[in-house]
């Protein structure tokens, strides 16, 4: 799992499976940047091509943790098989699912314009 820090902006990025394995990783990951009182946390789900309840109960700890400590947690490019997962639980609705044009599979864009090009105010 990778993570880059931008000013008060963090982009994790998981890969492979986010199962039990990957999940507490990735729950242990969202619990130390959330902590760390960052505005804005971008969890990049390009590279992730399997999710499971273990996946799942990660990102809504990390939710659940960034809307404690105000901090806006947004989910990028998720591999079809995994936003099928949230359409079907319907998490889609929870969550700030983004699409990322800057995005393309195999991850070509810097970190940094990634991070940038999320603006902080959250749409009303």
């Amino acid at each position: 799992m990778i993570t880059y820090r931008k000013g008060n902006s963090v982009l994790i990025q998981p890969n492979g499976q986010l199962d039990l394995d990957g999940g507490m990783a990735l729950r242990h990951k969202l619990t130390e940047v959330i902590c760390d009182r960052h505005d804005l946390c971008i969890v990049d789900l390009t590279d992730v091509e399997f999710i499971d309840s273990a996946g799942l109960t990660a990102l809504i700890h990390g939710l659940n943790l960034a809307l404690e400590n105000r901090c806006r947690l947004t989910l990028h490019n998720p591999h079809p098989s995994v936003k099928l997962v949230f359409e079907i639980t319907r998490l889609d609705q929870v969550f700030e699912i983004v699409e990322s044009t800057d995005l393309e599979k195999g991850f070509s864009a810097t970190p940094e314009r990634i991070l940038n090009s999320v603006p902080l105010a959250s749409a009303a």
